[in-house]
């Protein structure tokens, strides 16, 4: 499907399908149509072109009520003035069901979400937290074939985010329905999903399972938007006939030059946080300098901020580490494997299946 805003083309190639029962999570980074496209869905704004199917039948031109589908906005867009009550019942109400079956549909979902203590509070008596969880039940509480959620976790703090999306994934299994989640959270993905595409560049570059989605992303939309720190790119050429790539900090021998050969004079490296390491370097690993310029200290792990020869480069290490040395400040030698770097197509962006070895640096 294609949406277009004046001359803001939002969407421009969008194919997306989701398994019944499934929990389908669309990441994309901030502005990139994930809103525009769960609208659409739900029928609150139309597509220039394209159709919506739902259980394989065009709802393009159906009425949002008509749709039946759960919708949870990014806003909470509560009644304030009303009871937690009254807001959670608001669709169902719409829907001109029995007062008895509202109630008991009401009392289940706030208890699925542990919210049924706030029932007769209004809403602007209660903590944003707790209003998350309202919207959520609201969007939640008539029986649909298909939920589409719009962000719904945004600006929680961590530990309530983790905790809400552990529910929603219970939810979902309980509920058996198929849910739509978009986000542009870097973890919430890969906590929830059975599988993960991802919007960039007004399309959807892959749909595939969450682990595949991490651990083997064939496009670089994909490994940008997945894992939290964000993971580096560094830009390298091509030379001898795709037998090495180089950059600022080291060489690479290509086990596979023939691909590269086919392939622009430049690629773009991952390497993810984690797979950069301080000592205990092993033999195949490739080193390089850096500037240390700041620690975050998150708990287990701890997150280094450097600066290399080609820019900002963070780093992931165990926290236990990094408190006992005191040699790590300052001017650093860092390590990372080359078998857990992977190459992408600078201008399309597909993953260019080759393996990396040092180089004769």
């Amino acid at each position: 499907m294609r949406k277009t805003f004046g001359r803001d083309e939002v969407l421009s190639d969008v194919h997306v399908a989701a398994d019944q029962a499934q929990l389908l999570v669309i990441a994309g980074l901030p502005s990139t149509g994930k809103t525009t496209l769960a609208r659409i869905i739900c029928g609150l704004d139309r597509p220039d072109a394209g159709r919506v199917y739902i259980d394989d039948q065009d709802v393009t031109d159906v009425k949002p009520a008509a749709r039946h589908i759960g919708y949870v906005p990014q806003s909470f867009a509560l009644f304030p003035n009303m009871s937690v009550y009254k807001n959670i019942a608001y669709p169902l109400l719409r829907a001109k069901q029995k007062k008895s079956d509202i109630a008991a549909q009401v009392r289940h979902m706030a208890e699925m979400l542990d919210i049924d203590s706030l029932l007769d509070k209004r809403v602007d008596q209660i903590s944003g937290g707790q209003k998350q969880r309202v919207a959520i039940a609201r969007g939640l509480v008539k029986k649909c074939a298909l939920y589409v959620l719009d962000d719904p976790l945004v600006g929680l703090d961590f530990k309530l985010r983790e905790q809400l999306a552990l529910d929603l994934c219970l939810l979902q299994k309980q509920i058996g329905a198929t849910f739509l989640y978009l986000t542009g959270d870097p973890l919430e993905p890969l906590m929830l999903g059975d599988n993960v595409a991802v919007l960039a560049d007004g399309r959807i570059r892959e749909n595939v399972p969450a682990v595949e989605a991490y651990q083997s992303p064939q496009s670089a939309a994909m490994a940008r938007v997945l894992g939290m720190p964000r993971a580096n790119f560094i830009d390298a050429t091509v030379a001898n006939a795709g037998q090495t790539v180089s950059c600022k900090l080291f060489d690479l021998a290509v086990d596979e030059p023939g691909l590269l050969a086919q392939a622009a004079d430049r690629v773009r490296l991952l390497i993810r946080p984690e797979h950069i390491g301080y000592e205990n370097a092993p033999e195949d690993a490739v080193h390089f300098p850096a500037d240390l310029r700041l620690i975050e200290d998150i708990g287990v792990d701890s997150i280094l901020h450097l600066q290399t020869d080609v820019g900002k480069v963070v780093a992931s290490q165990p926290s236990d580490l990094v408190r006992s040395r005191d040699d790590l400040q300052g001017a650093v030698r860092m390590w990372v494997r080359p078998a857990m770097m992977r190459a992408y197509d600078p201008e399309s962006g597909q993953v260019i299946d080759c393996t990396f070895r040092a180089g004769n640096r």
